[in-house]
C-alpha cells in the first residue's frame, strides 16, 4: 500500500534530509545492507538507497527510526529551512514517533505523553541513550540563566527544594521555568528576568510541579 503524501517527507524538504541520511550512515560506516538490517528490514538496500539519493519521497516513520539508529539530534532538524507549516507537521510526525517506538519502556509513561499532548511546547528529547521529556523556552522570564529558544531537560522527582528550578504551567498550554523557594504559608515561584512577575502563592502542591530542570542545550548562533 502507497503511503499518503502527508506521511511522506515533502519535495522541498527532501534535499536536507537525503543529506542527513548519507552524512550520518557514512559517518558510523554502515553499508545500505547495515542499515536495511538495523531497521528490520522494513525497507531493503535498494529501497534505501533511492531515499539516499532522493529518486523516492522518504516516509517521515522511516526517516525517524534511522534518526534513532544513529542517535541523530533533534538540534540537526532544527537546522532545516522550513515554513511554519512544515515545521509543525516536521515536530508533529517526530513526537508521534518517539512515543511509538519508545512505549513500553521504563523511559516513556502515560504522564509524559499527557505533557506532550497538552503542552505544545513540549517534547521527547533522548540524552545520553536515555529519552527525557525536555521544553523549548518560548520567553526570557529566566534570563540570564536560560535564554528564549533554550532547550530545558526535566525529570519529575519526590521532593523539590528551595532554589530549585522547576517546570510548570505559568500560562495557558505553555510551560517555562521557575526558581522554587517554600515557606510555611507561601511558595514563591521566582522568574530571574525583573520584567516578569515573580508568583507567590499560598495555595500550592508540587503535583503541579511537572519536573525538575537537569540540564539544558542552547543552539550557537
Amino acid at each position: 500500500m502507497r503511503a499518503r503524501k502527508q506521511e511522506l517527507v515533502s519535495d522541498d524538504l527532501k534535499p536536507f534530509v537525503c543529506g542527513i541520511l548519507k552524512e550520518y550512515r557514512e559517518k558510523y560506516n554502515y553499508s545500505l545492507e547495515d542499515l536495511a538490517r538495523a531497521l528490520n528490514y522494513k525497507k531493503n538496500r535498494q529501497t534505501l538507497h533511492k531515499y539516499e539519493t532522493g529518486s523516492l519521497n522518504i516516509p517521515y516513520e522511516i526517516f525517524f527510526d534511522i534518526a534513532s539508529i544513529f542517535n541523530i539530534s533533534s538540534d540537526v532538524f532544527s537546522e532545516i529551512p522550513m515554513t511554519r507549516e512544515e515545521k509543525e507537521l516536521f515536530e508533529k510526525k517526530m513526537i508521534k514517533n518517539y512515543i511509538s517506538t519508545m512505549s513500553g519502556t521504563k523511559n516513556i509513561t502515560a504522564r509524559g505523553e499527557k505533557i506532550i499532548n497538552t503542552y505544545r511546547n513540549a517534547s521527547y528529547e533522548p540524552i545520553t541513550k536515555q529519552c527525557e521529556l525536555s521544553i523549548r523556552l518560548l520567553d526570557d522570564s529566566m534570563a540570564p540563566v536560560y535564554l528564549k529558544g533554550d532547550r530545558i531537560y526535566f525529570r519529575k522527582k519526590d521532593v523539590y527544594n528551595n532554589g530549585d528550578d522547576v517546570v510548570l504551567a505559568v500560562k495557558g498550554n505553555v510551560l517555562s521555568v521557575r526558581r522554587i523557594y517554600k515557606s510555611q504559608k507561601v511558595v514563591i515561584l521566582q522568574a530571574m528576568n525583573p520584567k516578569y512577575q515573580t508568583i507567590v502563592a499560598g495555595v500550592f502542591s508540587d503535583n503541579m510541579i511537572l519536573g525538575k530542570v537537569e540540564t539544558m542545550s542552547r543552539d550557537i548562533k
